[in-house]
């Protein structure tokens, strides 16, 4: 029998156990979850039978690399300490993992796996193990009709953003594991009509403890997601509908569902002119504390003016309004900007996003801003390895406010990465009467320069602050790395680094610094 079984089954068990060997999951009682948890088994099993079957046909089409990595690392503050209280250890690391991809036609797989084993992380002399996971997958059973999207991960993220850490040698971290299937169906009812059909069944499981009021919670989740668009039969008249539905079943919180559903009606005038009316529902469901979102129906009448292919502008008034402009003068600039002032529906008020792109023949740029309503789950399930960027886990919906600037530079041995960061968090599920809050500002870059054939060097500088003024509580991180990359063979690569990280905040107990250097030995085979 094919490969595909045996990696189906063991994602699959991820998805129900944590990544660290000494943990277990507790069987959820409740039966809300039990019943999501048989909508996605179901979704599961329908997926893991059509992998069986096309494995079969497709077993030459495996690539498997495996390899290893072994580091020693030393730190003169392994535990994070505060002045006076810091101890030093030599921590050994040996990972051995596996990089796996299949392709057939327009399905593929792509699997990475890592099995961390630890002596003497956090100095206590302990061995631990921790899994690390990241898998996609797209299976095609009927080319233009039919395919299934999957997923699953298993990383360790911070218990609590007060101590910020960004691996598992120091700090307190929680395996998360998360496993998704996404069914989708492409109808087309002749020159009448085309419809997309997408049904998400994920699952979020962590052995995350929090000493929160609300805790943190395992979580199923199921969407279903309807799109039906007016087909070559409709001329001058065009006609738009749609169907979103999300609902997180938590075993210890309060379940949280989103919905919405609209119709659009739209006429062109002439090539460059059209007017349209837009009409829908929302129904939301959640603890909030703030006025972010209304339920009920909500209207939209306005228009379209293109004047070219290059720059369009649409605007529409009602109880939701809106105007967008697009600018995309050249093939290697566009811009597309939106502001919102919404009566109806998740994040109600004015709102605005912009997503800005521009190349050059040795440069990119990006500058993005959205807002958007989630939950902490889903955002860690947007996550791979650990990460310093996480919100205090909790069982909360957060509105969130981002920007994003980044650009990266190219030149013939030189490459220069940079990335700056600033995001607004409510938190609305707060038992206190007035929200929590997060403000998380940053910036990082990188710099890579192959100065020889098989030698290259780089640097790494970070910064990030995550204000908390409700508490109030500020901590600030620097970290600033320094390496040498060598590869010793074809198979086998060398790499030395010096890295040293400060921590200021508030709290004392949160002040820290550290000063580690590591030597990495990494082979393929």
């Amino acid at each position: 029998m094919a490969a595909t079984p045996v990696f189906l089954v063991l994602i699959y068990l991820s998805s129900t156990n944590d990544g660290n060997s000494a943990c277990q999951f507790e069987p959820t009682e409740s039966k809300k979850i039990q019943d999501a948890q048989k909508k996605t088994r179901l979704i599961q099993g329908f997926f893991i039978y059509i992998c069986l079957y096309q494995s079969q046909a497709y077993a030459h089409n495996w690539r498997i690399t495996p390899y290893i990595q072994l580091q020693e690392i030393y730190s003169d503050n392994i535990n994070l300490a505060p002045a006076g209280k810091a101890k030093s250890a030599l921590v050994t690391e040996l990972s051995p993992a596996a990089h796996i991809i299949w392709q057939a036609g327009k399905s593929n797989l792509n699997l990475r796996y890592n099995m961390q084993n630890l002596y003497n992380a956090q100095g206590n002399g302990d061995f631990t193990i921790f899994h690390q996971l990241q898998f996609n997958a797209h299976n095609v059973l009927s080319q233009n009709r039919l395919f299934v999207d999957s997923r699953s991960s298993i990383s360790q993220q911070n218990i609590s953003n007060t101590r910020l850490a960004s691996d598992n040698l120091s700090g307190r971290t929680a395996t998360v594991s998360t496993f998704g299937i996404s069914p989708t169906w492409l109808p087309h009812f002749g020159n009448y009509a085309n419809g997309t059909v997408r049904v998400n069944a994920d699952r979020f499981s962590s052995d995350a403890n929090t000493p929160v009021s609300n805790g943190f919670s395992d979580s199923e989740s199921i969407s279903e997601m309807i799109r039906l668009n007016s087909g070559s039969k409709f001329k001058r008249l065009s006609w738009s509908a749609g169907f979103n539905n999300y609902q997180a079943y938590r075993s210890g919180g309060n379940d949280v569902n989103f919905q919405s559903s609209n119709v659009t009606l739209r006429t062109h005038i002439n090539k460059h002119f059209s007017i349209f009316a837009t009409g829908g529902h929302s129904a939301n469901n959640f603890t909030t504390q703030t006025n972010t979102n209304q339920n009920g129906f909500f209207y939209t009448f306005g228009g379209r003016w293109s004047p070219s292919t290059h720059y369009w502008l649409e605007a529409g008034g009602g109880n939701n309004s809106y105007i967008t402009l697009n600018i995309s003068p050249m093939k290697r600039l566009s811009w597309l900007t939106t502001v919102r002032h919404n009566n109806v529906g998740l994040n109600s008020g004015t709102t605005w996003q912009t997503a800005l792109n521009y190349r050059t023949r040795r440069s990119t740029w990006s500058l993005t801003h959205y807002n958007d309503t989630t939950t902490v789950q889903d955002m860690l399930s947007m996550l791979g390895s650990t990460t310093i960027n996480t919100p205090s886990l909790t069982d909360e919906v957060i509105v969130r406010e981002s920007w994003n600037l980044s650009a990266s530079f190219y030149t013939g041995k030189s490459s220069i990465n940079f990335n700056a960061f600033n995001q607004d968090r409510t938190f609305q599920g707060s038992a206190s009467t007035k929200p929590r809050t997060e403000h998380v500002r940053g910036v990082n870059a990188a710099w890579n320069w192959q100065f020889a054939r098989k030698t290259s060097a780089y640097l790494s500088p970070q910064w990030q602050q995550i204000d908390r003024a409700d508490l109030p509580i500020t901590d600030s991180r620097y970290d600033f790395a320094i390496g040498l990359n060598q590869a010793i063979t074809n198979r086998i690569n060398g790499q030395v680094e010096f890295r040293h990280l400060t921590q200021t905040s508030d709290l004392p107990s949160n002040d820290y610094q550290e000063n580690r250097a590591t030597a990495n030995l990494f082979m393929r085979f």
